[in-house]
């Protein structure tokens, strides 16, 4: 097992911990779709070149939305539903730049490759949008996704539609 990734992860972990957060453009005040979309973008960014040479991916997509995707090896132990410590160092991250900000997010996680059944997948989406949760995301902000195949567990943040 390589251990480069996990190990890069914690370190980033500390380094969080450490410093403090500049809020982006949506930070600012800025409301509406393009504020929303220039914080994202801009969060992306940020967040890419944080976990830069990790196997954590950050991508814009076409509809203006954030796709985090962390592998399952590195979000959870086989069989089980808690948070290892390379997800948290991406949710924490996560949590603090969109506490404030009008998004939504919908979490997908997969069960293992060999497992039947969804209640483990529900599992760990519930553990990692109950994580987000106890770092300030508001719970209505969520939808949750259980997937039986996939290697990574997705989180997808958007703006909130308008009411």
């Amino acid at each position: 097992m390589n251990l480069l990734p996990v190990v890069a992860a914690l370190v980033l972990t500390a380094l969080t911990a450490c410093s403090s957060l500049t809020s982006g453009p949506g930070g600012r005040g800025a409301t509406g779709p393009t504020g929303t979309r220039a914080a994202l973008e801009a969060e992306q960014e940020r967040l890419a070149e944080l976990f830069e040479g990790t196997p954590v991916v950050f991508a814009m997509q076409p509809d203006g939305s954030l796709r985090v995707a962390v592998p399952l090896r590195y979000s959870f132990d086989p069989g089980r539903h808690a948070v290892k410590p390379p997800l948290a160092a991406v949710l924490d991250r996560v949590a603090r730049s969109q506490r404030t900000e009008p998004t939504r997010f919908t979490v997908s996680a997969p069960a293992d490759p060999n497992s039947r059944g969804l209640s483990l997948a529900t599992d760990r989406a519930s553990s990692t949008r109950d994580y987000l949760v106890a770092r300030g995301i508001g719970p209505t902000r969520f939808s949750i996704a259980a997937l039986q195949r996939g290697d990574a567990v997705e989180i997808v943040v958007a703006e909130d539609a308008p009411h």
